[in-house]
């Protein structure tokens, strides 16, 4: 699975991607591409015996048409297109035949849960949050959509361990590994401190005979960062996970994780994908864990267009042109997806980005996540950071 600049595929599915450079002709379009003609672009490894799914499928042509359909759908379309499921919107009644209620967070759950990730040991006079409604899709067993399960000060501090401590440490890897030098700031520091065109904190080539130029911390930051990953390091060359990992899972997130979804399972990956508004991620499948037990997928930052399908008739999987069951979901801040049971293995994909969704609580960020009362001042030339990224950190259990 990669995270890509925004193309649509010109082919009539999905094997074709493009990696696009981020400069533009007159015309606002974007140019410079060059193709990449693999099956398509998964977070499967090898032949996985664990779960016996095709790690080398191609994915369904509906799905592929539908990507499409939405990738190039405007934002004032989205706000009114009734078949997207958009729980701020309410849902229709033909959604609401499908997306029940099956359960719910308590608000002392989701307050203990907030509390123990701050590691605060005061007493809180603030309100409790809302309870988190959680719905299950009746055509994709499962799925489960939690809206606005974090509530607003979660979000902030979730978005700051992420992006200040976690991008901080030398043993998660990002897309920048392989090719660059990394001038990774002190011990409880962060990224957010450097100027933004610094001369002294550059990320230079690792080779300085290949194409790469050396960057400064805002192109870093603004353009070129895609992904981070957390504990278990996945490989993306091989697409596969070592058997041993230098670091473990981050233990206030797991803590978090697990508090929130009562153990349903224990995080040791994270893969953390962060998007402007012109950038998308294709149809994948998530199948290289061992483990089967769903993971949880967490959005900040904001809106995204997240679709899915099934198989309407199951061992039809080498037919390109099979019937299936889609589903898009508009994904706000704080909210969670859950992919689990038969839904685990299902194609997905994120093919919009929705500009100028942030939310208020994050839309000054870094400015304003400093904890324990104290920021350092340097966070203000990055403020506003996230009003036109998304940033989206999935939690699953790789081995069984």
């Amino acid at each position: 699975m990669l995270l890509f600049r925004r193309a649509i595929p010109r082919s009539g599915t999905c094997s074709t991607i493009k990696y696009l450079a981020r400069s533009k002709d007159c015309s606002g379009q974007l140019y410079r591409s060059r193709e990449r003609t693999t099956p398509h672009v998964t977070m499967d490894g090898g032949s996985n015996g664990y779960h016996g799914h095709d790690t080398h499928a191609l994915p369904p042509q509906a799905i592929c048409d539908a990507y499409k359909k939405y990738q190039r759908m405007s934002d004032a379309d989205v706000n009114t297109d009734l078949e997207i499921v958009d729980f701020n919107r309410g849902l229709s009644p033909e959604q609401k035949e499908k997306l029940h209620p099956v359960g719910v967070v308590p608000s002392e759950l989701i307050a203990q849960a907030q509390k123990e990730f701050k590691n605060s040991t005061s007493e809180d006079d603030s309100d409790l949050p809302e309870p988190c409604t959680i719905y299950e899709h009746s055509g994709f067993p499962g799925l489960r959509i939690l809206p606005g399960l974090l509530p607003p000060e979660c979000q902030t501090l979730f978005l700051s361990r992420l992006l200040h401590r976690e991008l901080a440490n030398p043993l998660h890897k990002t897309n920048l590994h392989d090719d660059y030098e990394i001038p990774f700031p002190p011990p409880n520091s962060s990224f957010f401190t450097y100027p933004q065109s610094a001369k002294n904190q550059v990320f230079v080539p690792r080779n300085p005979d290949s194409k790469h130029k050396p960057l400064n911390a805002a192109q870093v930051l603004q353009k070129k960062l895609r992904w981070l990953t957390l504990g278990s390091q996945y490989d993306w060359n091989t697409r596969a996970y070592p058997s041993t990992s230098p670091t473990p899972f981050p233990a206030d997130i797991s803590k978090l994780v697990t508090s929130l979804f009562q153990n349903a399972f224990t995080p040791e990956s994270g893969v953390v994908l962060l998007y402007s508004t012109k950038d998308f991620m294709p149809v994948h499948r998530d199948v290289s864990e061992e483990c089967e037990r769903g993971l949880a997928s967490f959005t900040l930052g904001c809106d995204g267009l997240f679709v899915i399908s099934r198989d309407v008739n199951p061992g039809e999987e080498d037919k390109d042109d099979r019937e299936q069951d889609l589903v898009c979901i508009r994904v706000r801040s704080g909210d969670v997806i859950q992919m689990g049971g038969e839904t685990r293995w299902a194609w997905h994909a994120m093919p919009k980005i929705m500009g100028g969704t942030c939310p208020p609580c994050l839309a000054e960020w870094p400015v304003g996540s400093g904890e324990g009362g104290k920021e350092p001042r340097e966070y203000e030339r990055w403020r506003g950071y996230m009003r036109g990224k998304r940033l989206n950190i999935s939690c699953r259990q790789v081995w069984n």
